[in-house]
């Protein structure tokens, strides 16, 4: 059964649709916006159905992020398709912009417990590994600046692809603060953080995803990757470059774009 979104929103779900399917972009000047987070996830699972993203399986690896430490958090789930194992190519024409985040991410060794809340200690004993990822940002919208953030939400968070590197066993306590992260293109150093990430001790995105995930009929379970946002901001490639995303204190990913 197709998930059903508000009436109102239906000509973003059709343009989200046939912009996939097509590889184009679309202009937001005459799209609706969603009037709450519910309407944008309600898009996000019509746009997941139509692509038959999940029709087959769960998802395992999801993007979470949030404006601030009080901010709600927002997620998406990633299709299967695009979650490669660093070193990862892509053909020429697979992003209609190649726009690169470098990212931490927790692998799951059993699955987070609903009612952790708060308590750190709970959610922390569900996390096997801290891996790095490289997240692909891939705007359906032509003219991204101008796509608040109800819009970039229905459109999964801007999500092209998911890069996953190296990693280690997760353990307390994680230097978040003083976490270094690098970004090469072709080699050169284009970006390089201390602490660079805003929201501090991740942890907390993973409590609220694992009631999010559970609400959608999804879950999260062990293997599951979950990438936390940005820690180098954006950095642009174009065809014919190569990616690297180094953290020294945990691992490194890789990305050649053909």
């Amino acid at each position: 059964m197709a998930a059903l979104v508000p009436r109102y929103l239906e000509p973003l779900r059709d343009a989200l649709i046939d912009a996939r399917r097509r590889h184009a972009t679309i202009a937001v000047a005459d799209l609706p916006v969603p009037r709450s987070d519910a309407d944008a996830y309600a898009v996000q699972r019509a746009v997941a159905d139509a692509s038959g993203w999940f029709a087959s399986s769960r998802a395992a690896a999801w993007k979470v992020g949030a404006a601030g430490r009080d901010a709600t958090p927002n997620a998406a789930p990633l299709p299967a398709a695009m979650v490669r194992a660093s070193p990862a190519t892509f053909a020429r024409g697979t992003f209609n912009r190649i726009l690169i985040e470098g990212e931490l991410a927790f692998r799951l060794r059993a699955p987070l417990p609903l009612d952790a809340g708060s308590d750190a200690a709970r959610v922390a004993a569900a996390v096997g590994e801290l891996v790095v990822t490289i997240e692909v940002v891939d705007p359906r919208y032509r003219d991204m600046d101008a796509a608040g953030p109800a819009l970039r939400l229905a459109d999964q968070g801007l999500h092209g692809a998911l890069v996953v590197g190296t990693g280690i066993p997760y353990r307390e306590p994680v230097a978040w603060t003083s976490m270094i992260a690098i970004c090469r293109r072709d080699g050169n150093v284009v970006k390089q953080t201390r602490g660079g990430h805003p929201l501090g001790n991740l942890l907390f995105l993973l409590a609220w995803l694992a009631r999010h995930a559970a609400e959608r009929g999804q879950g999260l379970a062990e293997g599951d990757v979950v990438t936390a946002g940005t820690w180098t901001g954006v950095v642009e490639a174009l065809p014919g470059q190569t990616i690297d995303v180094e953290f020294p204190a945990v691992g490194r990913a890789t990305a050649r774009f053909e």
